[in-house]
């Protein structure tokens, strides 16, 4: 019989014998709580370094979340491409319609500004990014966001 195990409680999360819709679905969500179990307990020493971008967003009209991240993601993909782009491992942690905080990969920060700065338009309205500040933490960059 074979089974997929969790590492960190050796149980069997899926046997070939239990092949139900039901039981595959709470395999895999047992698989996935398992295995963010495991990525929590990674030590700060082996977690990948960020820094965290608080910018204004100035635009002739508002400007919802998806568009604006679109419209990121667009930009750093034309700049560096597919490597580039997943290298910068940008996120978007907040937003609020005139500022918000990205988080990004703490040697790729002048390659995400620069990114941001060749935003010029979103659905059509014209708009400027200006970035505030660059913090090590979400604390720091939300006391520069406020």
């Amino acid at each position: 019989m074979k089974s997929a195990k969790c590492k960190s409680q050796n149980k069997p999360v899926f046997t070939k014998e239990s092949f139900t819709k039901e039981t595959i679905i709470f395999s895999f969500i047992q698989f996935a709580i398992c295995n963010l179990q495991f990525a929590l307990l990674l030590p700060p020493s082996l977690r990948g370094r960020r820094r965290y971008l608080v910018f204004e967003l100035i635009s002739e009209r508002e400007i919802d979340k998806k568009s604006l991240l679109k419209e990121i993601w667009d930009s750093v993909y034309s700049l560096y491409g597919d490597a580039g782009a997943s290298e910068s491992r940008i996120w978007l942690m907040g937003y609020d319609g005139g500022e918000g905080i990205l988080r990004c990969a703490h040697d790729k920060v002048e390659e995400v500004r620069a990114a941001l700065a060749c935003i010029h338009s979103v659905n059509e309205a014209r708009v400027g990014i200006r970035v505030i500040g660059i913090s090590g933490t979400i604390k720091g960059a939300t006391r520069l966001w406020r």
